[in-house]
């Protein structure tokens, strides 16, 4: 298991994935934003995957930070600076849409989540099979919904899933972790591996710092998100 991708979890734990090349997306996604008055300014981060991640700092349920990763394959990570996770669904599927390819949101809780889950969601254009209005294509969830488990599918089937596994006694087990490595390589996605993200002077990470229709929202180190201060009420007072 990669040590750098656990240690940067809830950020790591719930992002997106897109196949397209990184400026085609950086374009897309800024001439999207910039139609509803949002823009931002562009950081490239050349030297490691590390600084890349720090560069998201601080974390905020605002997720005024985004950053963009292209991979050891034809598909772009996409993550935010947000305390409960990078939130990718509004991104990802409006971007497979409009740009007629394929996105994903993958979810996989680290040991020692809360609330573990293991979540899968494809999203397409109607072209690529995903299913209009909404775009998905497939979605398979496991999750520990405040205590209790629950498991869901939609979508047509892809050809490689375990769907025995589906009929597991425990929800738990239905959609598990090891599951959903094994789907992703299938799209030559290589899901918890460090060197599968790219940084380097010849394909920097980017950073988009949002610089207007900003909402200001607390902010937390990465620290303070392990250790659940968003979530504590504040003491009492008299």
């Amino acid at each position: 298991m990669s040590s750098l991708l656990e240690k940067w979890s809830p950020v790591t734990s719930d992002f997106g994935l897109i196949q397209a090349p990184i400026e085609r997306v950086l374009t897309e996604l800024e001439r999207w934003h910039a139609s509803i008055g949002t823009h931002y300014e562009r950081t490239e981060i050349r030297s490691s995957l590390a600084d890349a991640f720090e560069s998201l700092l601080p974390l905020a349920n605002s997720k005024m930070r985004t950053l963009l990763l292209s991979t050891q394959s034809d598909w772009v990570a996409f993550f935010q600076n947000g305390i409960n996770g990078s939130d990718p669904f509004s991104v990802m599927n409006y971007l497979a849409r409009a740009m007629g390819v394929l996105a994903m949101r993958v979810c996989a809780t680290f040991e020692g989540a809360a609330y573990p889950a293991t979540v899968w969601e494809v999203y397409a254009s109607e072209a690529l099979g995903g299913e209009m209005p909404v775009g998905f294509r497939r979605s398979i969830a496991a999750a520990n919904d405040g205590g209790t488990w629950t498991f869901f599918e939609t979508g047509d089937r892809f050809p490689f899933e375990q769907v025995d596994r589906y009929t597991e006694r425990r929800k738990r087990d239905r959609f598990t972790r090891e599951m959903l490595r094994n789907y992703l390589r299938e799209f030559g996605v290589e899901l918890f591996a460090d060197d599968f993200l790219t940084v380097s002077e010849t394909s920097p990470a980017v950073r988009l710092q949002q610089i207007t229709n900003v909402w200001h929202t607390r902010e937390y180190t990465l620290e303070e998100v392990h250790a659940g201060a968003p979530w504590r009420k504040p003491p009492t007072t008299g």
